[in-house]
């Protein structure tokens, strides 16, 4: 009897080892990863980028399955963006694949603690970009998502349902780029919505994220400024005036707009001042004399 319940109890450890797994596990397919990682964007042919990457997800969503990943950086995978919620509840992984024509396809992997269940699960997500219509109206989820690459998320702590806002860039193609301002919330088993009415701009109707396309010679800058709550963006305007509503000749012109954060909204305010109001008062400062005491 004893030496069953041995058998059990060693057996059991071991399941719970595998489920685990090892720093040095993780690390050997990483190893793995970083080689197919560099095929995805090197391969010569749409084909075999495509090849790549069906191994790449086989064997990524294969490793992430262990508790141990959870916290592994994964930093040696140059090729795709892996950030953290802020409150640490998940984290999401993009990546994207050059098609023939020069535009871009997209995949993502949320990565997260299920609470109900104690373990690691995973969410695919699939971009279906090109199908969207009204995409700056529509609610979408993972199976139907608008790919690109995330760089930050934003988590304003506040009562009742939990929401992301979320920074992206889509390369789109060799004439436009586009940078993305989503929300993503958790809904139900195992399932994620995207896209929240809560952008307030000079539009009749709320919109549920923001789409901003500009043309690719230029860059422009979304970023968060979590002092302030708000995301601040470059003003685009058209080359010239007869490009008007052809937003992939779209430029920035050196003003900036934000969205600041009030009242569970994100409210447009535009013409803002980005300066750092401390290096201003240094300078008002020094402007009392020739040097400085």
């Amino acid at each position: 009897m004893k030496l069953l319940f041995l058998n059990v109890f060693t057996l059991f450890a071991l399941f719970s080892y595998a489920q685990k797994g090892s720093t040095k596990l993780v690390s050997e397919y990483e190893d793995t990863l970083k080689i197919i990682a560099k095929k995805i964007m090197n391969e010569e042919t749409e084909e075999a980028r495509e090849n790549a990457n069906k191994a790449f997800l086989e064997i990524f969503t294969e490793v992430l399955q262990y508790e141990k990943s959870f916290k592994y950086p994964f930093d040696s995978l140059k090729t795709v963006s892996n950030i953290f919620a802020p409150d640490n509840s998940f984290r999401i992984f993009t990546w994207q694949l050059k098609k023939k024509n020069n535009s871009y396809h997209y995949y993502g992997i949320i990565h997260y603690h299920n609470k109900n269940k104690k373990k690691y699960e995973l969410i695919q997500l699939e971009d279906n970009s090109n199908n969207i219509r009204n995409v700056e109206k529509t609610k979408l989820d993972a199976k139907n998502w608008y790919g690109c690459i995330y760089y930050d998320i934003i988590h304003i702590k506040k009562k009742g349902r939990i929401f992301y806002t979320l920074l992206g860039l889509d390369m789109h193609n060799p004439y436009s780029t586009k940078k993305v301002i989503d929300i993503m919330q958790f809904s139900g088993k195992n399932k994620v919505e995207f896209g929240l009415p809560i952008f307030k701009n000079n539009q009749e109707q709320e919109i549920v994220r923001e789409i901003m396309e500009y043309d690719a010679k230029t860059s422009i800058s979304l970023r968060y400024e979590e002092k302030e709550k708000r995301i601040i963006f470059n003003n685009l305007v058209p080359a010239r005036k007869d490009l008007e509503g052809l937003e992939e000749y779209y430029i920035p012109d050196g003003t900036f707009n934000a969205y600041v954060y009030k009242k569970d909204k994100w409210w447009l305010k535009e013409d803002v001042d980005i300066r750092n109001k401390a290096n201003i008062i240094k300078s008002r400062k020094l402007k009392q004399g020739l040097i400085p005491k």
